[in-house]
């Protein structure tokens, strides 16, 4: 008896402990002031922070928001691949690009370089500066809201009956960049497939891309100028997560009306 009130007295005390030094949190408006002149290149004509163009003074944006100019075009080099940039929303602090592979009036265009989601959203949760594929909101249940979406390139050994599997071969994709070279498999491109459990048990994923482009999602079938149309959008990227240091102490999220909102932790004691 005597040794069970013991265990009881010290888990009381550890419970005591925890409750004092439990964070507690609220928010206030962020706020930030950056006073470096804005770049231009192509048509990007405000490039500010955190961005920044290689040849911009050393106090300027973020180096690991590095953009660069080539050819009057706004190029963003990232995990091996370049792309190009289309759109710098501020209001929404999202960054919309391109695969540089993709050309606006060429549907034999592919994607150079093969991308999936969690290649950005790995970044923020190892503690570096990045992108993310979501945005953070304080509302739920859409905790964050989701930016982007896969397009899927796959090899099947026989053929698949799905409203959900656009046949390549009734598009002008040239296939001779895949990585599976027998010619009498079916290919297949998908949209907004992600689980292994939708892919179809005789197909291989070949290629994985992003896209956030126009398709209805209410809408199984999808064409090949449907898919073309993706690629030539590009797809969103966050840069809010990776910067929350620039504007709060803690962590940071989006109201209602997209402005930053601090959320601020502390401990009692």
């Amino acid at each position: 008896m005597a040794r069970g009130l013991t265990f009881t007295a010290v888990g009381l005390t550890v419970l005591i402990a925890l409750v004092l030094v439990h964070p507690t949190c609220w928010t206030t408006t962020a706020m930030v002031n950056h006073t470096c002149s804005a770049s231009s290149c192509g048509n990007i004509h405000n490039i500010s922070f955190p961005f920044r163009l290689t040849t911009d003074p050393e106090n300027c944006g973020h180096f690991s928001y590095n953009l660069s100019c080539e050819n009057n075009r706004t190029v963003l080099y990232s995990f091996g691949g370049k792309y190009d940039v289309q759109e710098i929303s501020y209001n929404n602090y999202t960054i919309r690009i391109v695969d540089s592979g993709i050309q606006k009036n060429n549907y034999f265009s592919t994607p150079n370089y093969s991308l999936y989601r969690f290649n950005f959203s790995s970044q923020y949760w190892y503690g570096q500066y990045g992108y993310t594929t979501y945005q953070p909101k304080w509302t739920v249940p859409e905790r964050y809201r989701e930016l982007s979406r896969s397009l899927v390139w796959m090899s099947c050994e026989k053929p698949v009956n799905s409203p959900l599997y656009l046949d390549t071969s009734t598009c002008n994709y040239n296939n001779n960049s895949s990585s599976i070279s027998d010619s009498k498999r079916y290919r297949y491109v998908t949209v907004g497939i992600t689980n292994a459990s939708q892919v179809d048990d005789s197909c291989q994923v070949e290629k994985m891309f992003l896209t956030s482009g126009p398709i209805n999602n209410d809408d199984p079938n999808i064409s090949c100028t449907d898919v073309h149309n993706e690629l030539v959008y590009g797809f969103e990227l966050s840069w809010l997560l990776g910067i929350c240091g620039s504007y709060c102490p803690d962590d940071c999220y989006l109201d209602e009306a997209n402005h930053v909102q601090c959320y601020i932790c502390s401990t009692g004691g």
